[in-house]
């Protein structure tokens, strides 16, 4: 028995089956828990920067935060009054305690720096009134990384108390820091989340009533794929109890894919039933023999889509790794709904899924090929002419991938989320912009470095060490200042004044720069860049050659860079690393399924060149529209990886579709014939495909994070590419060229 003689048999048993698991786990399943099984470091712990964390929480246990939120206080115009720093102090204070937003659990580990903590004069914290007035800071170090759900809890708590602490008129306060970034981020993420949602939903409605023009038709993959989607979330939030994390970037993805893919392998479904229809087949026998056509090229598209996506699992950046197993369980759910509950509820409607219109073959030969009459006409100009439409195909995208190829990420994103100018509490945009007011920008984000021996060095060796690394490190350009066990005022007090300060605070100097063993001495750089920018990460190399340099009179030094440009050059190179991996196993694996599927190699190798091609020029076209007509710097540093794995797998999808249908053709008509009708059978439903699918990956542009629109308009244009380039011309030129059409696994009719 054939699996399409099987489920349409049981269509009813299909049916309840789906609606009776739906009901029991909306009934009984649990929800997804975005902070379950989340890391405090999204990097791996043997990393320069987690290496360098554990080494600063061995010897400065107080200063070891993965992360920090600061509280920006000033008083525009006017110097801060004695009332007002009480007010800062109060709200240090409070920040230690636990509240509502923050329990024990979340706040061990953190340290509170308040202007108060500090016995020197100038104090940093404070900075010294100007014409924009004169501000404070609170440090707030978190010991996670800024985007996760700990930290953001933290901020959360840090919102709360300045909500309740009453702060003297007058004097406003905003909360940054790279928790702060990462805390708006989070938020603008889980709004972006709610929005996405509704923006597919509604494409998808379109689209298919366009596709269609009944409201069935448009129906039943709609119902289909949001009951697949509801199992699927509820399967996720039971492989949170075995370890899976699911924060707000997974669910998003597995909203727009399972619907965009579950989608598409539903209309290659209904697509073949109408033919079998119009054919004068029954619509029970028609639902059958349509899902045994189908079947091999919907579970290839489905393989090749979660294999690629289970790639991810092997990079070491911690979203990366989470979010390929994810977005693959909802696609194996999304898998069995177009296999099962499709062809079930397709098998009950009948012809009436077409409603208004009946499918028969009257009515087919009535609408006859002119229905097919652009791909008719694409068909011809391919076939007849598939040298020249090969290289046409090949000079436009080969001009957008030559660009695409040569790109420099943007890593400095955050700072362009939005500013809530008006709320009583600023956010981290707004803070950001206070604290440029009164001091360098790299005061929010210092530069730690790290000096550990493994034996105790007496305070005069440090000492010589600190004034020489001091020096040479203030005469890099690009450091604003150094702050050191010899200059613990920073540059602008003289050495007299250094020296005064050594006296008055001598204890406290000493437990800031040298560790309570002597076995290690930190210092502190700000520099004049933002702490996420490449120039940042640039000036901190050559400051770890510096310190590398000039550490030679201690035996047994090694040096550690500590901060948020530490944490970020590491994940600049974490993640470039991951994309060549993830890159090669995704293509490897792809490739060996496309060969298992349609068993010729150079057809099937030709198959995956073309989407690494269409990525390339997708990368390209984006940074022109981004880059080029908005102005913006450049793409975020997260669009190469996740728009590689999703074209890769996706974009395969179309060609085997196409070349499914081009090799059952091919059983029976010449290499020329069948790559025509191949093209004028599937346009119809590749073209619709393809534009479901384009319309839900481009529901990420309705989100509020610049990723989210950079990579749902990529992901948009390049299924787009895909589909009315790669698949129609592309492929079948190469097909009538080579004759290459493969010879796919049967299934049955």
């Amino acid at each position: 028995m054939t699996i399409g003689t099987a489920v349409t048999r049981s269509r009813w048993i299909v049916l309840a089956a789906w609606i009776a698991g739906a009901v029991v786990l909306g009934w009984r399943g649990p929800s997804v828990d975005p902070s379950a099984n989340q890391p405090e470091s999204f990097l791996p712990s043997d990393t320069p920067h987690g290496l360098a964390m554990a080494a600063m929480k061995q010897a400065f246990p107080q200063s070891s935060g993965l992360s920090e939120a600061a509280v920006v206080f000033e008083r525009p115009g006017d110097p801060l009054t004695s009332v007002d720093r009480v007010a800062i102090e109060a709200v240090a204070t409070r920040i230690a305690l636990p509240s509502g937003m923050a329990d024990l659990g979340d706040l061990a580990g953190i340290s509170v720096r308040s202007p108060a903590s500090i016995l020197l004069k100038p104090n940093p914290l404070l900075s010294q009134a100007n014409e924009a007035g004169q501000a404070g800071l609170v440090i707030v170090s978190i010991p996670a990384n800024f985007v996760t759900m700990r930290s953001d809890r933290i901020v959360d708590h840090i919102y709360q108390v300045l909500s309740e602490v009453e702060l003297p008129a007058g004097l406003k306060a905003s909360v940054t820091g790279s928790s702060g970034f990462g805390h708006d981020y989070a938020d603008s993420a889980e709004t972006s989340h709610a929005r996405t949602l509704r923006v597919t939903v509604v494409a998808v409605i379109v689209i298919l009533l366009l596709v269609y023009r009944s409201p069935l038709a448009a129906l039943v993959p709609l119902v289909a794929i949001s009951m697949a989607a509801f199992v699927a979330m509820k399967a996720l939030a039971a492989a949170q109890q075995f370890g899976l994390a699911v924060g707000t970037a997974e669910r998003i993805f597995v909203v727009v894919l399972i619907y965009g893919a579950g989608t598409d392998y539903s209309l290659f479904f209904i697509s073949r039933f109408r033919e079998f229809l119009e054919e004068g087949v029954s619509p029970a026998d028609s639902s059958a023999r349509a899902l045994n056509a189908t079947f091999p090229a919907i579970l290839a598209s489905a393989g090749t889509d979660t294999a690629g996506l289970l790639m991810l699992c092997f990079a070491q950046y911690g979203i990366f790794r989470t979010t390929g197993p994810a977005v693959a369980v909802a696609l194996l759910v999304a898998l069995v709904a177009a296999v099962t509950l499709v062809p079930a509820m397709v098998a009950l409607a009948g012809r009436g899924v077409f409603w208004p219109a009946r499918p028969s073959p009257k009515a087919a030969k009535a609408l006859g090929i002119g229905r097919k009459k652009i791909w008719l006409n694409v068909a011809r100009a391919v076939t007849s002419r598939p040298a020249t439409a090969l290289a046409v195909a090949l000079v436009v995208l080969v001009i957008p991938a030559l660009r695409g190829a040569k790109l420099t990420w943007v890593y400095d994103t955050l700072t362009e989320l939005r500013r809530n100018e008006n709320a009583p509490v600023g956010n981290a945009a707004v803070g950001i912009d206070t604290a440029r007011r009164h001091w360098p920008v790299g005061e929010i984000s210092p530069v730690g470095v790290l000096i550990t021996t493994g034996r105790e060095v007496n305070a005069q060796d440090w000492r010589l060490t600190s004034e020489e690394l001091t020096g040479a490190l203030r005469r890099l350009d690009g450091v604003r200042n150094v702050r050191s066990f010899t200059s613990p005022l920073g540059k602008e007090v003289s050495a007299v004044g250094q020296a005064a300060a050594q006296l008055l605070a001598k204890p406290k100097i000493r437990a800031e720069y040298l560790s309570a063993d002597s076995k290690a001495m930190r210092l502190s750089v700000i520099l004049d860049e933002t702490g996420f920018s490449l120039a940042a990460m640039e000036l901190l190399a050559r400051v770890r050659r510096t310190v590398e340099q000039h550490v030679g009179k201690i035996e047994g030094a090694e040096v550690h860079l500590t901060g948020a440009t530490a944490e970020m050059a590491d994940t600049k190179a974490v993640t470039q690393r991951d994309f060549y991996r993830v890159a090669i196993l995704a293509l490897a694996v792809i490739f060996l399924m496309v060969v298992a599927l349609l068993r010729d190699a150079l057809l099937s190798a030709f198959m995956v060149a073309s989407t690494v091609l269409s990525y390339f020029a997708t990368l390209g076209v984006a940074y022109w529209a981004f880059a080029g007509l908005l102005g913006q710097e450049g793409l975020d540093w997260k669009v190469e990886v996740f728009l590689f794995v999703v074209m890769v797998a996706v974009g395969v999808d179309y060609n085997i579709f196409l070349a499914s249908r081009l090799a059952q053709e091919a059983r029976r008509l010449p290499c020329k014939l069948a790559t025509c009708r191949a093209i004028i059978h599937t346009g119809p439903v590749i073209s619709s495909c393809g534009l479901i699918m384009a319309a839900t990956l481009g529901s990420l542009m309705a989100g509020d994070l610049q990723l989210l629109r950079q990579l749902g308009l990529a992901l948009a244009l390049g299924m787009l590419i895909d589909t009315f380039l790669v698949r129609p011309v592309l492929l079948p030129a190469f097909v009538v060229l080579t004759g290459r059409t493969g010879r796919p696994v049967n299934f049955g009719h």
